[in-house]
C-alpha cells in the first residue's frame, strides 16, 4: 500500500528544522534559514541549509539534501516508506495509505505508539531499579566491567528486580527507527540458566531484523568510513567508552537477516567483524560470512575480520590494555580470513577432506568479479591445498587457465560524493608518489574536504614547503603514525597503496575536472592544522 498524497503533503508542509532538531541535530539560525551538519558528507562546519519555507533541506559543498523524509531516511538508513512513516510520527502528521480505510490505520499507529509508550514506562523502572540501594551487587558488577556512569546512562542500562528479566541487567534494544522495542537481559549469577536472555518475539521485536545501537553506530559510521559487529552488547558499551563508536552486536547468535545487511549498508559499505577469539567466535563469524560474503563478491560491501588473540573478547581486550584499534586496522579480507582458517585445520593427508577444501575454495574464488584477485587467490589457494612448492604452482596454473565464465555485473554510476571522495584519495596517491606533479597538483589540495584526507594534505603541503627532498612515501607513513587510528587506517593505503598508480594526462585532467567544481569547493575549516586529528 502506497503512501497516500494527503500525509506526504502534510509532512512536507510542516516545519522540516522541527524534525531536523528532534533527531538531535544542532541548528544554527541564519536569517529566515538554519544551518547544520550536513549527513551526505563529513561535514566538520555546519554547510547544510534548512529552509522551512520550502521544506527543503540543500548542502551547497556536495549537493546533497531533500524534504524531511529524504533527509530522515538518510540520517537513520531508512528506506522511503519506513522514513516518510518515521517522519510522520516525529511531526504529529497522521499517517495515511492508499486502499485502506483511515480509520484502520489510525488504529493500528495508535496500537503501536500505546506498545512503544508501555515499555518506556517499564524502561523506566528498570533505570531507577539499578539506582536503588539493593542493587549495589550490580553496580559492583558494572564497575568490575569497567563500565562507567556515563556510559550506562547512555545506553540506558538498568536491572530488573522481578518479571521476565528477574535478576538480570537490562539492555534496551531499539529498532533502526530509534523506537523501544525491547531488552535482552545480562545474567548477573552463574546458576542463571543462559547468559544472554531477550524479549520473547513480538510485533515489535523481532531479533533478526535488529541490531543493538544500529542507529548510535551510524551516526559515527559516517565519520569512521565502516562499521564493527562484535558478539557481546557489553563489547559494544566498553568499545564506546574507549572511543570506538561505530560498533554493534547482532540480536542473537545466528546469520544476519540479509535484508538487515541490506538496510545496514545502504550508505555504509565497509563492514569489520571482530568477534572473540575463541571457537564461538569463529562459528559466529563463519556464519555472518555464509550471508555477506555473496554481498561481497559482487562488490556490495567490503568485508574483513579482525582475529583477536585466542580466548579474549573485544571488553578484555581494552581492559588488558590492548591496543584494540590495532587488531581492527589489521583486519585481514573475509577470502584471506577463510582461506586461513581452512588451512589450519586441513589435513593434506587426508584426500577426501582435501578434495571436500578445494570445491569450497574454487566456488568461492570462482565467484570473484577481478580477475586480478582471482590469480591472488588461486594461488594462495594452490599453497594451502598442496604439499610442495611444484605441486601448487602446477595447481595454480590448471585453475588459472580453466575456461571462466562469470555474469557481468550491472554498472552503477558513482553519486557526486562517492565520485569526489575517490578523486580525492587518487589525488593524494600521485602527490605522494610521483613528484614530479607535485607542482601541478598542489592547488588542489586545497579543494579536498574529506576530515581524514584534508588533515593529511594539511601535512604534505607543509612537507612541500619546508623540507620537498624528503617527502617520500616512508617520510609520510612517518607523518601518518601520529594520527587517530580511524584516521591512519583511512591514510594507509593512500601511502602503501594496493592499486596501480595511473598518472596519464587523461586522469589528471578528470581529477582537476571534479574537485575544481566551484560547488563542491568545502567551507573554510577553523580547526587547528598543527594538532592531529582528535
Amino acid at each position: 500500500m502506497a503512501v497516500s498524497p494527503r500525509t506526504i503533503a502534510a509532512i512536507k508542509a510542516a516545519p522540516l528544522s522541527a524534525l531536523v532538531e528532534a533527531t538531535g541535530a544542532q541548528l544554527k539560525r541564519v536569517g529566515h534559514e538554519f544551518l547544520t551538519q550536513c549527513l551526505w558528507h563529513d561535514d566538520k562546519n555546519p554547510s547544510l541549509t534548512i529552509n522551512d519555507d520550502k521544506g527543503f533541506c540543500f548542502c551547497h559543498v556536495c549537493r546533497g539534501g531533500g524534504d524531511a523524509i529524504d533527509y530522515l531516511g538518510q540520517r537513520r538508513g531508512l528506506s522511503w516508506r519506513e522514513a516518510a512513516e518515521a517522519a510522520a510520527d516525529i511531526l504529529g502528521v497522521r499517517y495515511e495509505t492508499d486502499n485502506e480505510d483511515p480509520e484502520v490505520t489510525a488504529r493500528r499507529n495508535a496500537e503501536r505508539k500505546a506498545a512503544v509508550a508501555a515499555l518506556e514506562a517499564e524502561q523506566g523502572t528498570y533505570k531507577a531499579n539499578l539506582r536503588a540501594p539493593q542493587a549495589g551487587r550490580i553496580r559492583d558488577l558494572l564497575k568490575a566491567r569497567g563500565l562507567t556512569a556515563e556510559a550506562a546512562r547512555e545506553f540506558g542500562i538498568g536491572f530488573a528486580a522481578q518479571g521476565f528479566f528477574a535478576g538480570r541487567i537490562t539492555l534496551p534494544i531499539y529498532n533502526h527507527r530509534s523506537e523501544l522495542v525491547g531488552w535482552t537481559g545480562r545474567a548477573t549469577k552463574e546458576d542463571q540458566t543462559a547468559k544472554y536472555k531477550n524479549t520473547e518475539s513480538n510485533d515489535l521485536f523481532d531479533k533478526k531484523t535488529l541490531i543493538y545501537n544500529e542507529v548510535r553506530a551510524k551516526e559515527a559510521a559516517r565519520e569512521a568510513g565502516s562499521i564493527i559487529f562484535v558478539e557481546g552488547h557489553l563489547d559494544v558499551v566498553s568499545m564506546w567508552q574507549a572511543g570506538i563508536r561505530n560498533v554493534v552486536a547482532m540480536q542473537g547468535t545466528g546469520a544476519p537477516d540479509p535484508l538487515l545487511l541490506q538496510r545496514l549498508t545502504r550508505n555504509i559499505k565497509n563492514i569489520i567483524l571482530c568477534y572473540d577469539g575463541d571457537a564461538g567466535g569463529r562459528k559466529a563469524t563463519e556464519q555472518f560470512i555464509k550471508v555477506a560474503g555473496p554481498m561481497a563478491l559482487e562488490g556490495k560491501v567490503n568485508l574483513s575480520v579482525a582475529t583477536l588473540p585466542e580466548g579474549s573478547d573485544p571488553d578484555e581486550v581494552i581492559r588488558s590494555g590492548g591496543d584494540l584499534y590495532n587488531y581492527l586496522a589489521n583486519a585481514d579480507s573475509w577470502l584471506d580470513w577463510v582461506i586461513d582458517t581452512w588451512a589450519s585445520a586441513l589435513d593434506k593427508t587426508d584426500t577426501a577432506m582435501v578434495t571436500d577444501v578445494e570445491q569450497k575454495l574454487r566456488a568461492l574464488i570462482d565467484g570473484l568479479r577481478s580477475k586480478a584477485l582471482r590469480t591472488h587467490y588461486i594461488d594462495k589457494a594452490a599453497r594451502v591445498l598442496t604439499a610442495t612448492e611444484k605441486e601448487a604452482e602446477k595447481l595454480a596454473k590448471e585453475w588459472g587457465n580453466r575456461e571462466f565464465f562469470s555474469s557481468e555485473a550491472e554498472w552503477i554510476p558513482r553519486d557526486p560524493q562517492e565520485a569526489r571522495l575517490a578523486a580525492e584519495r587518487r589525488l593524494l596517491r600521485l602527490f605522494v608518489h610521483r613528484a614530479a606533479l607535485r607542482n601541478q597538483l598542489l592547488p588542489l589540495l586545497e579543494r579536498v574536504h574529506h576530515p581524514a584526507l584534508r588533515w593529511l594534505s594539511a601535512r604534505l603541503v607543509e612537507l612541500q614547503e619546508n623540507c620537498p627532498r624528503d617527502l617520500t612515501p616512508h617520510s609520510v607513513m612517518a607523518v601518518v603514525l601520529v594520527a587517530e587510528p580511524h584516521y591512519m587506517e583511512q591514510l594507509r593505503t593512500l601511502v602503501m597503496p594496493n592499486v596501480i598508480i595511473d598518472e596519464e594526462k587523461p586522469v589528471l585532467r578528470h581529477l582537476a575536472s571534479i574537485l575544481e567544481d566551484e560547488v563542491l569547493t568545502p567551507a573554510t575549516d577553523e580547526s587547528d592544522p598543527d594538532q592531529p586529528p582528535a
